[in-house]
């Protein structure tokens, strides 16, 4: 049996990819069609020989840079083909140079440059397969990418500016919790033996760590068990669309990074839909892929919305001003760039603004969070330290009377 990639036109007629076994390229061809699926591209899926390293994963980062090349060379008048086969042989990249060969060997072969990037959405993404196709429409190829990789680049900045602020507070939290257990495991032993037989003497919160610590002590195993055990179903809850539902709805309403994260979907959304109506993508193809690539279902839930009242034949602005996640000057904007007939012009302008307000909120969470996470380790580890450290106080006051 043999793995074959294939492209196929459903029902719809939308295209769908994937992979198919059978023993020859006729028997998967003609097992495809029995589907009642229209075969479009048919091809060996590609395989490791022995001794072959598997190729290098394909990151955003090469993405960006494999754009920004091929828009340079699209521009400079350097046909498709050629294009591709010279980042191909420049590249040293052992996953980007396969997915390069393969979309030079598609377009070699007949098919369009966005058919060809379709069998590999999820590296390329929705958006960047949507403006390829709009280009070559438009006959704006080389412009088009260069819009793509800038759009990739700044969505790129922004998840690492938005992952910085979080990662400081929880890796805080991870020091403190392991500072505190350190504490009950290897500090408070010690003590025990100087504080063993004074009972109710002992003040309550030197009783409740010294009953902490032998817990940890006694019964880590099971300790360690149940925490893997929490962990994993938190894990496999949060796959689940009721867990996301969960995860989004803390994460925009937490105090304090709650602000941020609504600010981080919402100039995400915006950027995408401003990308989609300034390149020529249709309004509603437009809204469906910003509701996939909002970062929060809450916000995609919004963007579906709006793409079905604007099928019904509503305006963008309607919707908008119907929900509380979308602030009502943004709505108001974009309402003045529909009657006016600048959406585009008006969005992008939004964007922009959405954008440099949450480059703000980032700094204020980030110098927010400082100071807090100090003074909560200082008030966890105080604490401890001063339940330690009160029987002796209080001995000490016992005997000089």
């Amino acid at each position: 049996m043999v793995s074959y990639t294939y492209q196929v036109r459903d029902d719809s007629g939308q295209l769908r990819t994937g992979t198919i076994r059978a023993r020859n390229a006729d028997e998967a061809h003609d097992s495809l069609r029995d589907q009642g699926k229209e075969v479009v591209g048919l091809s060996p899926a590609p395989t490791l020989a022995a001794g072959q390293k598997r190729p290098k994963k394909v990151r955003q980062d090469d993405i960006i840079f494999f754009a920004n090349q091929l828009a340079v060379m699209v521009d400079a008048g350097v046909p498709l083909s050629e294009s591709l086969d010279s980042i191909a042989e420049s590249t040293e990249h052992t996953g980007l140079k396969a997915l390069i060969v393969d979309l030079s060997d598609q377009v070699k072969g007949g098919f369009e440059f966005s058919t060809a990037l379709q069998r590999h959405v999820k590296v390329f993404g929705e958006l960047f397969v949507s403006l390829v196709r709009a280009s070559e429409i438009s006959g704006t190829m080389g412009p088009m990418l260069q819009r793509a990789s800038t759009y990739m680049s700044q969505a790129r900045d922004t998840r690492k500016q938005v992952k910085g602020a979080l990662i400081y507070p929880v890796s805080m939290l991870v020091f403190c919790v392991l500072v505190v257990v350190g504490l009950l495991v290897f500090i408070l032993p010690r003590f025990e033996s100087i504080y063993s037989g004074k009972g109710k003497l002992l003040p309550v919160p030197t009783r409740i760590l010294m009953a902490a610590s032998r817990g940890i002590i006694d019964y880590w195993p099971f300790i360690v068990v149940g925490l893997a055990g929490a962990i994993t179903g938190i894990v496999m809850y949060g796959r689940t669309n009721g867990g996301r539902r969960t995860r989004d709805w803390i994460m925009i309403h937490v105090p304090v990074l709650g602000p941020m994260s609504r600010k981080a979907a919402l100039a995400r959304s915006l950027r995408t839909m401003s990308t989609m109506v300034t390149t020529g993508v249709s309004m509603l193809e437009g809204l469906e892929i910003t509701a996939r690539v909002a970062g929060n279902i809450f916000y995609s839930e919004i963007w579906t919305g709006l793409a079905r009242r604007v099928r019904e034949g509503s305006t963008l602005a309607q919707h908008l001003f119907e929900t509380p996640l979308i602030p009502r000057p943004i709505a108001q904007m974009i309402d003045a760039g529909e009657r006016t007939g600048q959406l585009g012009h008006v969005m992008d302008r939004v964007s922009t603004f959405c954008e440099d307000d949450l480059k703000i909120a980032i700094k204020a969470v980030t110098s927010m969070i400082e100071p807090i996470m100090i003074i909560v380790m200082g008030v966890i580890v105080g604490g401890v330290a001063m339940a330690l450290l009160l029987p002796i106080f209080k001995m000490s006051k016992m005997m000089s009377q």
